[in-house]
């Protein structure tokens, strides 16, 4: 896989990469409410075009996406089934 730069946007709550053929992959993230005096950051969509699938993009997003997360100190909540995924699996 080619090296890419994960941006964020957080007034828009989301992660992505810029491909070199003008496509984007994303994580899309909401801010929840608090959960026992800790704020929650829902990690709801996962997208990677056709053409770029199976390459590891995605699973970097949400690793990265997770990584943020945790150094701000928001539990982490999953909407989007791949984002469950990887987290089910670190917690294994």
């Amino acid at each position: 896989m080619s090296t890419y730069e994960i941006e964020h946007q957080p007034e828009e709550q989301l992660f992505f990469v810029n491909i070199e053929d003008g496509q984007r992959a994303f994580l899309k993230y909401r801010r929840l409410g608090n959960r026992a005096a800790q704020s929650a950051v829902d990690f709801w969509s996962t997208f990677v075009p056709e053409s770029h699938r199976g390459t590891g993009l995605a699973s970097k997003l949400v690793e990265h996406g997770f990584a943020w997360a945790k150094a701000q100190g928001f539990h982490i909540d999953t909407s989007c089934w791949y984002a469950a995924k990887i987290l089910a699996d670190k917690e294994a």
